[in-house]
């Protein structure tokens, strides 16, 4: 995965065009031991995402992405990640019985 900051994904937002994205937004210091994504999220237009998600993305905040070229493929990795991680601001699929919907 990589790291970018929203001003750099902003200008390459038009350059990942074709492919999906599973990003994760962590705000925090890396080295601390509670050091989890605040959101984690999947699309096909990653520019309009981060323009939609502006208030959870502060300039403290560290994006990293995982590109994708199969949709279904990107759904299930986003699917895993939500279970494990369990990210503050994914509270509409941090229950059990709600994991399904995802992918």
């Amino acid at each position: 995965m990589r790291r970018y900051t929203r001003q750099n994904l902003l200008k390459r937002g038009r350059l990942l065009a074709h492919t999906y994205i599973v990003y994760f937004i962590f705000e925090g210091d890396p080295q601390s031991p509670n050091f989890k994504p605040l959101y984690i999220g999947c699309t096909g237009s990653f520019y309009w995402r981060m323009v939609k998600h502006r208030r959870k993305i502060t300039p403290k905040a560290k994006i990293y992405i995982k590109e994708f070229t199969i949709k279904a493929e990107a759904l299930q990795y986003e699917k895993r990640c939500i279970k494990a991680w369990q990210p503050a601001l994914n509270i509409k699929y941090n229950t059990w019985w709600q994991y399904d919907l995802i992918g």
